[in-house]
């Protein structure tokens, strides 16, 4: 049985368009954080400073105000730096990290289009208590989060949808091949290849998709500590822009990136169940991939088009929008969502159910095909 395994594991990791595919985006990612290095800067007193100098330069000052943020706190680098704006004169960007935050919540800025420093105010009244408040109200915990902030970015999206892709191609093949090629029907004269040897091939998709899964999660993240260092790491989630404070959300940085972890882990897992599926339910590969990235698109296709009619009534509406919101291409997102935590475990829930049922599926028809 073993050996199973191992063949039907090489047989998918032999695939280059996987590895051509994950070339690509790991290059693309890394390319994508140099750029974001190279493009940093900050201003300390009259001087602009690039790349890696100004990252270590913000993260020096940062960590001078690091801890509870206060009203005080907020007067203080107010008063020492001002607000952080463009300079339409030289076209460069001036403040520093501390600056920038308090100028991007507490102020009207992103309601300007380019702001110059003339224009920009803190918020008054209810646009205060609407926007900004909250910040010194819950307690959160000030630092230098701006590398968490892109890394939940490129990781939660970027990384979980690239790998997403890759999977359907890469694990299409898995039941299906065995069809266009005219092999099934050997297989599944054996004995272990019409039981064990089944699940067997259904462990090798899992085993391969997550270990890609495990060994991308550890490369971005090594590269983003590498650069970043692990300052912030503490901080409150809701100081980087994905930090939900309405639903569920963990209270740190660190506790949001392993939250994204765990919903794109349970994410592949299940995106694994459905392609394993769509692999034996069709004659080849490539109608494989098509009926996989169908079943991962209907989702979309229902909450952004079909749902909001409500042709079907609010009831029915509302049941299939949670079952919806349960697949791979939302499930690895809800960490966008605000959905409350009793929400998140109804959709897990509803999330292992299909996946039961998917590679309870693949096996029945893999099992009982008949060339």
């Amino acid at each position: 049985m073993w050996k199973i395994f191992q063949e039907e594991f090489y047989k998918i990791a032999s695939k280059k368009l996987i590895w051509i595919g994950l070339f690509c985006l790991l290059g693309f990612v890394t390319y994508r954080l140099a750029r974001v290095v190279d493009d940093y800067t900050m201003t300390a007193g009259q001087e602009t400073i690039h790349g890696k100098e100004a990252i270590a330069k913000d993260q020096e000052l940062t960590a001078q105000y690091a801890g509870p943020l206060t009203e005080e706190k907020v007067q203080t680098i107010y008063e020492k730096y001002g607000f952080f704006y463009l300079n339409r004169e030289t076209g460069e960007q001036n403040g520093n990290y501390c600056s920038r935050f308090i100028t991007e919540q507490m102020t009207n800025s992103r309601q300007l289009e380019e702001p110059a420093l003339e224009e920009i105010q803190f918020y008054q009244g209810s646009d205060w208590e609407n926007n900004a408040a909250y910040l010194l109200e819950d307690g959160l915990r000030f630092d230098y989060v701006y590398g968490w902030d892109d890394l939940a970015e490129t990781y939660g999206i970027m990384v979980i949808f690239g790998l997403s892709v890759i999977f359907m191609i890469g694990l299409s093949a898995v039941f299906s091949e065995e069809y266009s090629l005219k092999t099934a029907d050997i297989l599944l004269t054996t004995r272990r290849g019409k039981d064990g040897g089944i699940w067997m091939k259904a462990a090798a998709a899992f085993g391969f998709s997550l270990s890609i899964y495990f060994a991308v999660t550890v490369y971005v993240w090594a590269i983003y500590l590498k650069v970043f260092g692990i300052q912030g790491l503490d901080a409150s989630s809701v100081m980087i822009g994905w930090g939900n404070r309405w639903g569920y959300c963990p209270d740190t940085v660190a506790g949001f990136l392993l939250y994204q972890f765990w919903l794109g882990l349970a994410g592949m897992i299940l995106l694994t169940a459905v392609v394993l599926a769509a692999s034996a339910l069709c004659k080849n590969a490539f109608l494989a991939v098509v009926l996989s990235l169908t079943l991962y698109l209907i989702p979309v296709v229902w909450l952004k088009l079909i749902g909001p009619m409500r042709i079907f009534g609010y009831t029915v509406t509302k049941a299939v929008s949670h079952f919806m919101a349960s697949m791979p291409v939302y499930l690895t997102m809800t960490w966008d969502f605000g959905f409350p935590a009793e929400q998140v475990m109804m959709h897990l829930a509803i999330a292992l159910a299909v996946g039961v049922a998917g590679v309870g599926l693949g096996y029945w028809r893999y099992r009982g095909y008949q060339g």
